[in-house]
């Protein structure tokens, strides 16, 4: 019996994708500069064209005996840690980019993966013993990921509409990595975000091969809005237990003599003393502050007397371009994880 191919319809595949929250233009900005949508008359230009979306989105695709392009969503175990005002579909768009930007990065990473302490202190420990100063920062944070081969992205292009997370942990093959995703160029806020995920890696909660994802992280908002603001899920609550010790270095956080500062100026100036003294990032003091006083504002602002504070995602993307082998894949890979990260 002669059994016909089934004629793709390019109309019909980016339909479907739309539909899983992929619209067009975006599918089509991140296909390689080859790709015709001529191809998809013929059965191997469809397999490419499925190939590419499984690599470039992470999801898991095949056509039908119809010829219609069918979206199974992310072929990864994921867990989400998301408000109660959002639901597990509106971040899978999300994840499912952040799995497949991990595992391009982590095929080039130039260090193989050592495994990290369950102990905050113990890891707190490593990095000041790197440093020559005994103040965790984001810079010494994301070296010391890097050190042990654990790659450290930012997800920044993402289909118009589609919700942000603040990180992503995740393992691939038990290899870890971490994708940060808060809408920040402040150290401060990146710090926690970066701590926290790095706890839920060094404490277990993610799959061999697998990823957890936080929608967002009260630490770093502007905003603490009732029940959202305090973590009820348990590992939630270790990961922001591992992240305090680790920054904070077993010292207490408060400001002063715990009343509020007159001025954003006053903040600075006693976060900048303290966290001198105690050896604590002087933009984490200052978020510290916030979260206790619900002063979001004046911490914003205190936030902007410190110099290089707004340089997060520059370090990234340094410690990227630094540790990552881009020579290990092909020109278009390369392009793409780059461009993906906002580089």
């Amino acid at each position: 019996m002669n059994t016909k191919t089934p004629v793709v319809s390019a109309k019909s595949a980016y339909e479907s994708l739309a539909a899983a929250g992929f619209p067009k233009a975006y599918v089509t900005r991140l296909l390689p500069d080859w790709w015709d949508n001529a191809l998809f008359k013929t059965s191997g230009g469809a397999i490419e064209f499925a190939s590419i979306l499984r690599q470039r989105l992470g999801i898991d695709v095949h056509f039908a005996k119809n010829g219609e392009l069918e979206v199974s969503g992310m072929s990864t175990h994921a867990r989400f840690k998301r408000r109660s005002t959002t639901a597990e579909g509106e971040l899978q768009v999300c994840a499912t980019l952040g799995m497949a930007l991990a595992k391009l990065a982590l095929y080039c990473s130039r260090i193989p993966y050592t495994p990290l302490p369950q102990d905050p202190a113990a890891v707190g420990a490593l990095i000041r013993a790197s440093i020559d100063r005994n103040t965790v920062s984001f810079d010494a944070l994301l070296d010391f990921c890097w050190s042990r081969g654990l790659p450290v992205l930012f997800l920044k292009d993402l289909p118009r509409g589609s919700k942000r997370i603040a990180g992503m942990a995740l393992q691939v093959d038990a290899r870890p990595a971490i994708v940060l995703g808060y809408q920040s160029s402040q150290d401060a806020r990146q710090l926690f975000v970066l701590a926290h995920e790095l706890a839920h890696i060094c404490l277990g909660h993610v799959a061999a091969t697998g990823a957890l994802i936080d929608e967002g992280l009260s630490a770093v908002t502007d905003a603490l809005q009732g029940a959202d603001a305090v973590p009820s899920d348990a590992e939630e609550r270790q990961a922001d237990a591992f992240a305090l010790t680790l920054l904070r270095n077993g010292k207490a956080a408060r400001l002063g003599d715990g009343a509020r500062f007159a001025s954003a100026a006053e903040l600075a100036v006693s976060a900048l003393a303290t966290g001198k003294s105690r050896g604590i990032d002087v933009g984490h003091l200052i978020l510290s502050y916030a979260k206790d006083n619900d002063d979001w504002l004046m911490a914003n602002q205190a936030l902007a007397y410190l110099p290089d504070n707004a340089d997060a995602l520059t370090s990234v993307r340094e410690r990227f371009i630094a540790n990552a082998d881009l020579e290990r894949l092909t020109e278009e890979n390369r392009s793409y994880l780059l461009s993906v990260q906002g580089f």
